[in-house]
């Protein structure tokens, strides 16, 4: 099957494919390179491990990532089994597939239909979905028993206007309004008093696409700034400690212009009270621009920084790294799109704390950049395969050989094979014997011509 888009974006027939090719390729980290290659393809169908695989593919350095290939992998399973894998009475692992929700049959019941639900049975059709058949694939993957779960029914209409109501709560709880009846404030100052102990930082399911990651996630913990402030410096902590009270100040200032607004307040005093809650929003938005922009910074320096990653594993002992990025690099995407000029910044950090460290990143990128120009040389199909192109080939495969190992760089060996094959049928030009043999003959043909020529004119003149 092609790889496009996430995972989370195929169809039921599309996942339970990829499911299939994955647990195939993933038992065993393949050797066969084209396996390899193919394995980084799908995994690219994961928000989390999109980047990484990506600049392998770009840059075809698979070995180089190879070690770091099942921490991803586990990853996936992990996003695979949520939902899908739970935990008996017994402690086994089980996977419960629910069979489809039996379609109500239009027109009047049979007496053997209406029987039936007098004796509370449910009547389920074979249940042979592509998301069955992609739920089983998983366990199977994964290696525990299915069991099949009740058979559910269709939701009454006051089940179906509960659920529209809690959805319509929580939105409002998510999306506070500036002069509302106090009760989304109040859910606000709820979760702002909140502690990590209390209620654990939140992680968005991997399957879930960028934009969700932005809507359901980072405004949530723009509502749960204790929650994040350790991985910020202690100055901004401070911020953080000051953004509550600011909120409250914002909320008591904005309630009362809005009072003496309604009961034909003089000018002055709405100006005053607004201003005031203007300068308590832009103090508490200031922090959280603050905080997006450390978060963003973390996140790169995490990826790139070497030196930088050890001391923050030192100074946080037992952290989970991948865990830290999948939190803050929705952060750093973020900060991206609104400021390009965030990775140069970053680069200046680095060369800065850590010029070594620096230095080689640069020659590692230049080692990058000339991969990527041999490559792009090689694979180039708009040039004839004459000679010169033919030689110069081959001076780059060899430099690729230096740059990847021969076994990373004979992916592309018949690249090189098929343009020799192609030079060798129509355009290798005959050789310098070749070219005096022809000479030679055409001298021989035309000296019996002319002797066969003078025969005939002392013919005629006899």
């Amino acid at each position: 099957m092609t790889t496009k888009g996430f995972y989370n974006d195929l169809t039921p027939e599309e996942q339970a494919e990829w499911v299939d090719e994955f647990a195939r390729l993933s038992a065993e980290i393949p050797t066969n390179m084209t396996e390899l290659q193919r394995l980084f393809e799908m995994m690219t169908q994961w928000p989390f491990a999109k980047d990484f695989c990506e600049k392998a593919l770009r840059y075809g350095d698979f070995s180089a990532r190879v070690q770091r290939l099942p921490v991803y992998i586990e990853k996936v399973k992990a996003a695979l089994a949520e939902g899908l894998v739970t935990t008996d009475t017994l402690g086994n692992r089980v996977a419960v597939i629910v069979p489809k929700v039996p379609m109500r049959r239009r027109g009047r019941p049979s007496n053997a239909e209406i029987a039936a639900r007098l004796r509370g049975e449910v009547s389920v059709p074979d249940d042979d979905t592509p998301e069955s058949r992609k739920r089983r694939a998983i366990a199977q993957m994964l290696g525990v028993q299915v069991v099949m779960g009740e058979a559910p029914r269709e939701k009454n209409n006051a089940e179906l206007a509960m659920e529209r109501e809690e959805k319509r709560r929580k939105e409002e709880a998510m999306n506070p309004s500036l002069f509302g009846d106090g009760r989304n404030n109040d859910v606000t100052e709820s979760r702002n008093n909140e502690t990590p102990a209390e209620k654990p930082a939140s992680i968005t399911p991997p399957s879930m696409t960028m934009g969700d990651v932005y809507r359901d996630r980072i405004e949530e913990d723009r509502l749960r700034l204790h929650e994040i402030k350790w991985l910020c410096s202690k100055e901004l902590q401070e911020r953080i400690d000051r953004v509550r009270d600011q909120r409250t100040a914002f909320g008591d200032a904005a309630q009362t212009a809005k009072v003496l607004a309604e009961h034909n307040g003089s000018q002055n005093e709405i100006a005053s009270w607004a201003k005031k809650a203007e300068e308590a929003r832009e103090a508490f938005e200031s922090t959280y621009a603050a905080v997006d922009d450390e978060l963003a910074v973390l996140f790169k320096r995490l990826e790139l920084d070497v030196p930088f990653t050890e001391k923050f594993k030192a100074r946080f002992k037992g952290v989970d790294i991948e865990k830290v990025m999948h939190i803050t690099r929705p952060y750093y995407e973020k900060v991206r799109r609104e400021d390009p000029a965030i990775d140069a910044r970053i680069k200046r950090l680095i060369e800065q704390d850590s010029p070594e460290y620096a230095a080689k990143m640069r020659d590692e990128e230049k080692r990058k950049q000339e991969i990527t120009d041999l490559l792009r040389y090689i694979k180039r199909k708009d040039k004839p395969n004459v000679k010169q192109r033919i030689e110069t080939m081959e001076k780059r495969y060899a430099r690729l050989v230096e740059l990847l190992g021969e076994e990373e760089a004979k992916v592309y060996r018949p690249i090189v094979d098929a343009a020799i094959e192609d030079y060798e049928k129509n355009h290798k030009k005959p050789d310098a014997d070749t070219k005096a043999s022809a000479k030679q003959a055409t001298k021989q043909e035309r000296k019996i011509s002319r002797k066969q020529s003078s025969k005939k004119q002392n013919e005629k003149e006899d």
